[in-house]
């Protein structure tokens, strides 16, 4: 059997929208990955603020993870911003995330309410929302669907060099003055470098990588290197600052952090890289990811509740043994369960609509 990967993007002609390509489960196995690195933040975020005994497991695997939601920025990037962008795909991609959005909320504050959370106006609660930390991500995504003629429109219209060169100065208006503030109270340079979002400077990176990098790097040691660099640098760099403070800060796990976005370059381009090599055609491991594919969407909006239900019930939470094995065999059961429960939901007409492939 061959392996099942995309060949090598070709450079998209300027002003022509590349074609829809052949589903890339490679992309799949980037999602699996990148919803066990959120559900592990959300596992050991309980600790975080402790510094505790075992706060150093905590904060290795929030480091590690802390390139997820990067990760789902740069795949959307990757397979929307070469299409071409009508009002009407863009309504049914806000429709399929305003549903999920509104109909989790509501059973997020109903479990709140169950847990004795009283307060009431949930209609404020869900537009000023997010009423649960996480369905946040919907919240940024359906800014993002609004501005993808602008992204798309930038992207299919303007050379590769050009794209790094915005880039460049992305990442130093997204990413290193935003930490320079938090650090130090001032900047370096008044000149606004604000105006490409962060999120969309994610999209537009994965599209990049995605589409004028071979997926089979001829030397991916060195991005698996790099990963592997950054993220001690951000555990390091963790306990520095909350060394010196003598409390909790995660100036160094925001999304804009400059280490967290050069992490997230070098995962992705490892994930796409790992999962190019060893997937073949009809194999298990295909079958499986492009299972997960079609409920990965539903496995994030459900892992929270999944999580608030252990704890309550069960007392399970990062220290239900040594955290360096309660966080990883926690977040791979809770991923696994959401998928199974997920997949048996989106068989229910109407309940689908929650939970949408």
């Amino acid at each position: 059997m061959t392996a099942a990967t995309p060949s090598r993007a070709s450079a998209i002609p300027i002003g022509v929208p590349r074609a829809q390509p052949v589903h890339d489960t490679a992309l799949d196995g980037m999602r699996f990955v990148a919803l066990l690195f959120v559900t592990a933040i959300h596992i050991g975020a309980k600790g975080f603020g402790q510094l505790g005994q075992h706060w150093w497991a905590i904060n290795a695997y929030e480091s590690v993870s802390r390139v997820a939601v990067p990760l789902f920025f740069m795949i959307s990037g990757a397979l929307l911003l070469p299409r071409q962008q009508t009002i009407g795909a863009i309504g049914k991609r806000l429709w399929r995330i305003a549903v999920p959005l509104l109909g989790w909320s509501v059973l997020y504050l109903c479990w709140f309410r169950y847990a004795g959370d009283m307060r009431g106006d949930w209609v404020k609660r869900i537009v000023l929302g997010p009423v649960v930390a996480h369905l946040w991500y919907l919240y940024a995504l359906a800014g993002a669907y609004l501005f993808l003629p602008v992204m798309a429109g930038f992207y299919q219209a303007t050379a590769v060099r050009v794209q790094v060169f915005c880039l460049a100065f992305w990442f130093l208006g997204a990413c290193v003055i935003p930490l320079e503030i938090a650090l130090r109270g001032a900047v370096s340079i008044s000149i606004d470098l604000s105006y490409l979002s962060l999120y969309g400077g994610y999209m537009v990176a994965g599209a990049v990588l995605y589409h004028h990098l071979p997926a089979r790097l001829p030397r991916p040691g060195l991005v698996w290197a790099a990963w592997i660099l950054l993220s001690a640098a951000i555990a390091l760099a963790t306990w520095w600052r909350c060394d010196r403070l003598g409390r909790a800060d995660e100036a160094f796990y925001v999304y804009s952090s400059p280490l967290v976005a050069l992490a997230a370059f070098a995962a992705f381009c490892s994930l796409r890289w790992l999962f190019a090599t060893i997937l073949v055609a009809g194999s298990q491991l295909e079958r499986f990811l492009a299972f997960f594919g079609k409920t990965s969407f539903g496995v994030y909006l459900m892992h929270v509740w999944a999580l608030f239900f252990v704890d309550a019930k069960f007392g399970y939470d990062y220290q239900f043994v040594n955290p360096w094995i309660a966080i990883p065999v926690l977040t791979l059961f809770i991923v696994l369960a959401c998928s199974l429960a997920v997949r048996g939901l989106q068989q229910i007409p109407g309940v689908r609509m929650l939970v949408p492939s």
